[in-house]
């Protein structure tokens, strides 16, 4: 075969892959949209056979192109013949820039496996019995690099697992084994072989769309499905969920190659939210008429009980005895929320959109600073005035740990925001120690505000939530976050997801506690967490709920990845109610 005729051969079928890679990307997205409740390994197949038959066609096509019996296509269409010289050139440099960048990727990953150390015995015991459990006959090390920001795992016939040191003593030894556990999953499926090939026809096919579309979707549902073997391993997918939720709140931004297989990969929110409440799986069609019978029982069974009369709660009893004329409310929001007080609000009309338990009196944590927050800029004092952190600001009853050191100076204004945005401790002490008259002059202020408000079964103690003390209830705490929202600055304040303020001469980057701000399908207006060992996670909220506004109180949840998790289902079963 001579050269030009391998050329024109190679870019017709380039040429023609172009509308053939978009009917691949169209009937692939066919097919993972009716997968949506599937396995992830499902929908991992269809994109892996999807890249496959993306370079099977252009290959096939050369192949059938470049025989003699079609000798004469090139002479019919001569003048695009003439530049397929000029576009195989312009594809081959496409590819090798491709290829190089690969090539630095490997460089990258031997560079880290020489620069590791070996971990201690102790935990690549561990190791070693968590491949044991999943049937792994390879053997797998487990090795240190600190400048990691997450476990990776690396190498085809040699096998290992990066982990940055830190993560030892940052994270509790069972979470540590859950994300050793995912990178196991990946090293039992041979994910890193799979994920080399797959980088290899993104350079081949680097200039079609539907390829970076298709190979990013393929590396999305590997997580999810590596998520799924290690929860089953595990036998516990909420463990799997806090580990992931604990390294999104570690941090980090290092830039690792697409070549290396990390525990961060992915949209770790939507991974979390799938472990903590999965999607129904897909039924086959056995079980479609079974369905369908339970379906309209369901709704025989739901359209006789709204002809019924509803047994009215003591509460509700005395509300109907107080207004008799009064139609009965709306049917309120039934769901398996984790949060023991919850409380969800539709701030356009004041309905109660959910409730559970939402007039008990608990602590209430760090919610209490929107309380300190909306007492200080009542005080109208001058935002910029300089505030030196003290020791009388540092934190006795839960020696909770702080950014911000003694004697660190910086503006009213900072404080106020490191208060509100990440819950500093100090920063809102500092505030009320500055108040006119002291920390008495504030407390004065505070219940003044707490009557102004109506409240009656809040009570604040001091001006962070650190004390077991600061309490109410979930119903009133959504009168404080609709309080809060007249206050342009704490909306402002707490709506972003990172914010700089000077701090000592030199700007600090400030990162909102609530994961949720910033987030992908979330429009939040106002935002506020707490957590106290009394008080569990809390969160108090306002949100869109398409074009109405809504709060959302949840008070007392058993961890961070339970209260995000609580969150998400509540804006779901929102987004599906009628407007």
């Amino acid at each position: 075969m001579s050269l030009d005729i391998a050329m024109n051969a190679w870019g017709w079928a380039l040429l023609n892959f172009v509308w053939q890679g978009a009917v691949v990307g169209g009937v692939a997205l066919l097919l993972l949209t009716l997968l949506r409740g599937a396995p992830a390994r499902w929908r991992y197949a269809v994109c892996a056979l999807s890249l496959l038959l993306c370079l099977a066609l252009p290959l096939a096509q050369c192949l059938d192109l470049a025989t003699p019996a079609d000798g004469d296509f090139t002479t019919e269409l001569e003048p695009l013949a003439a530049q397929m010289p000029a576009l195989v050139t312009a594809w081959a440099l496409g590819t090798a820039l491709m290829l190089g960048r690969i090539g630095l990727g490997l460089a990258w990953v031997a560079r880290a496996r020489r620069r590791s150390t070996p971990a201690p015995a102790e935990w690549q015991g561990r190791l070693d019995g968590l491949a044991r459990r999943l049937g792994l006959r390879r053997a797998v090390g487990l090795r240190l690099l600190p400048a990691l920001d997450g476990p990776i795992a690396l190498g085809v016939l040699r096998p290992c697992v990066l982990l940055p040191a830190a993560l030892l003593s940052r994270l509790p030894v069972e979470l540590v084994e859950a994300l050793l556990a995912h990178e196991l999953a990946h090293v039992r499926r041979w994910d890193y072989l799979a994920n080399l090939l797959q980088s290899a026809v993104e350079a081949l096919l680097f200039f079609h769309p539907v390829v970076w579309w298709l190979s990013a979707r393929m590396r999305a549902e590997r997580e999810l499905v590596a998520d799924e073997i290690s929860a089953e391993l595990l036998g516990d997918s909420r463990r799997m969920a806090l580990a992931l939720h604990a390294l999104s709140e570690l941090g980090g931004s290092q830039t690792r190659p697409a070549v290396a297989l990390a525990a961060r990969g992915g949209d770790l929110l939507r991974r979390v939210e799938r472990l903590l409440a999965p999607r129904p799986q897909a039924t086959g069609w056995k079980l479609a008429l079974p369905a369908l019978l339970i379906a309209a029982t369901s709704f025989v069974v739901q359209a006789g009980s709204r002809n019924a009369p509803d047994t009215p709660t003591p509460a509700a009893q005395t509300a109907q005895a107080a207004t008799p004329a009064e139609a009965p409310a709306a049917p309120q929001l039934r769901l398996p929320v984790n949060a023991k007080h919850v409380v969800v609000v539709d701030d356009a009309t004041g309905k109660v959109l959910m409730a559970r338990d939402a007039d008990a009196v608990v602590p209430i944590a760090s919610l209490t600073k929107l309380l300190t927050a909306m007492v200080v800029l009542d005080a109208k004092l001058d935002p910029n005035e300089k505030l030196r952190i003290t020791s009388d600001d540092v934190d006795t009853l839960k020696h909770s740990r702080s950014r911000v050191r003694v004697g660190t100076q910086m503006s009213r204004q900072a404080a106020l925001e490191m208060a509100l945005m990440e819950s500093e401790n100090r920063a809102a002490f500092a505030l009320a120690r500055t108040f006119p008259g002291g920390d008495a002059g504030f407390e004065k202020a505070m219940q003044a505000k707490i009557r102004a408000l109506g409240l009656s079964r809040t009570s604040i103690t001091d001006p962070t939530g650190l004390s077991p003390a600061n309490t109410s209830t979930a119903t009133e705490m959504a009168a404080i976050t609709a309080a809060a929202a007249r206050y342009g600055e704490i909306e402002r304040i707490t709506s972003v997801k990172k914010a700089t303020v000077p701090v000592d001469g030199r700007t600090r980057e400030l990162h909102n506690t609530n994961r949720l701000v910033g987030a992908k399908g979330w429009n939040i207006l106002l935002s506020k967490t707490g957590y106290t060992e009394e008080a569990g996670r809390c969160l108090a909220m306002r949100m869109m709920n398409g074009k109405r506004p809504v709060t959302v109180v949840l008070l007392d949840a058993d961890g961070s990845a339970q209260r995000l998790r609580d969150a998400a289902l509540i804006r779901k079963s929102l987004a599906r109610q009628p407007a």
